[in-house]
């Protein structure tokens, strides 16, 4: 009999143990997109247009002479973590305008948090492929500046306000 016991806990536990594994990572498979702009994508964001505009060179872009090995290394890890924030937007199971608790915080011209939960419910896949094209585009940025392309890793950082902005005019602001 104690044979079985000793077998049958590790078993129950294994099983509860899987359970909650489970239940982990449906629970970490939510993206709170408010937050996750508002920390980490504009975060690696903001790096990368410190970087482009203090590099600027007389015709846009990042004059190579205004640049260093600590630049160029701020710069690619700033569109490593981008990506790497862009991907789990993309990869994200649920995705959720606000956090609990933050769905009626509101922002001066931008849409209610319902409202764009509601413009993420209605089309999701768009969502996860405007995120994917942003990564694409993390991606751009971060090769370019491991190139010490200068002329390409500035016309990158020049564009990332639009690729954000396809995003923020579908779900996130008021087209007028």
């Amino acid at each position: 009999m104690r044979k079985y016991a000793m077998f049958a806990v590790p078993a129950v536990l294994a099983g509860s143990m899987l359970a909650w594994g489970v239940a982990q990572a449906n629970e970490g498979d939510v993206l709170y997109v408010r937050s996750a702009m508002q920390q980490e994508v504009n975060a690696a964001t903001n790096d990368l247009w410190d970087i482009g505009n203090n590099a600027m060179s007389d015709s846009g872009g990042i004059d190579p002479a205004q640049m260093d090995d600590a630049k160029w290394a701020k710069l690619e890890n700033a569109a490593a973590a981008l990506k790497l924030e862009a991907e789990k937007m993309a990869a994200a199971g649920t995705i959720k305008a606000a956090a609990p608790g933050q769905e009626k915080v509101e922002e001066p011209g931008a849409y209610s948090m319902e409202d764009v939960q509601s413009y993420i419910d209605a089309d999701p896949q768009s969502f996860r492929d405007l995120a994917s094209g942003l990564a694409r585009h993390a991606q751009a940025i971060s090769d370019a500046a491991k190139a010490r392309d200068a002329e390409n890793a500035g016309l990158l950082v020049g564009e990332i306000d639009q690729v954000c902005e396809a995003c923020h005019a579908k779900y996130w602001y008021p087209q007028g």
